[in-house]
């Protein structure tokens, strides 16, 4: 019988089918609910992958490292695979600074196509996408400083409507109230500045966009261990 923890979530029971542990939190998941990252990725000479790999307690299985899929352990900025024989998946790499939405720059890793049936199918560069799970926040951040005008008159607009409705929505993202908002960042930030302010507010773990560490280090160390405190 399987000991996949989602399965038993869910009233599944299936025999001889092999569960293996996420690579932070090390509770198991059969092959229907893992996500698996190529091992070289997170082996890589970049802060952010070394950051990642030092949280990690489980070694990889058969070159991939597998990650658990709670809301803190899902893979961003990265190249994932899943489902049976890992048929499924992104295809996330680095791009050139002409292939990226004008004002996302500074993030390295965007998905570029996807996995089906075992075989990638790489998208139009119209098509690529930031690999963040506040890709939406992100964009519209840029997209306020391309027009132009001083943050003073659209800072309290982006916290009411994209901060905000992301806090609600994600449980990832922990948003301060207004004023501390404004401590934080000031009357005038850069782009740069509410970006790092951004990834500072997001949990999730396995990150390889990352601009700031989070802004808990405490809490951090506990989401890696369990990752369904964000749910409770």
């Amino acid at each position: 019988m399987t000991t996949c923890e989602e399965c038993k979530r869910f009233g599944y029971t299936r025999t001889n089918q092999e569960s293996n542990p996420c690579a932070l939190c090390g509770e198991l998941r059969c092959e229907d609910h893992m996500i698996w990252v190529p091992s070289h990725e997170i082996e890589k000479p970049f802060e952010e992958a070394e950051a990642i790999a030092e949280l990690m307690k489980y070694g990889k299985v058969g070159g991939y490292y597998g990650f658990c899929g709670g809301s803190s352990h899902i893979p961003r900025g990265l190249p994932i695979r899943h489902g049976k024989e890992k048929e499924g998946g992104k295809v996330v790499h680095a791009i050139l600074d002409h292939e990226k939405k004008p004002g996302l720059e500074c993030f390295r890793m965007w998905e570029i196509g996807a996995i089906e049936d075992g075989f990638e199918t790489a998208w139009e560069v119209k098509r690529y996408a930031l690999s963040c799970s506040l890709a939406p926040v992100m964009a519209l951040i840029a997209n306020m400083y391309q027009t132009g005008r001083e943050p003073s008159s659209f800072l309290e607009n982006l916290y009411r409507s994209a901060f905000t409705t992301f806090a609600n929505k994600k449980s990832v993202f922990f948003l301060e109230d207004w004023n501390n908002f404004t401590k934080s960042v000031g009357s005038n930030p850069t782009k740069e500045e509410l970006f790092n302010y951004t990834c500072s507010r997001c949990a999730v773990i396995p990150c390889m966009n990352r601009q700031a560490h989070f802004h808990d280090s405490k809490l951090f160390k506990k989401l890696v261990k369990v990752p369904e405190t964000l749910e409770q």
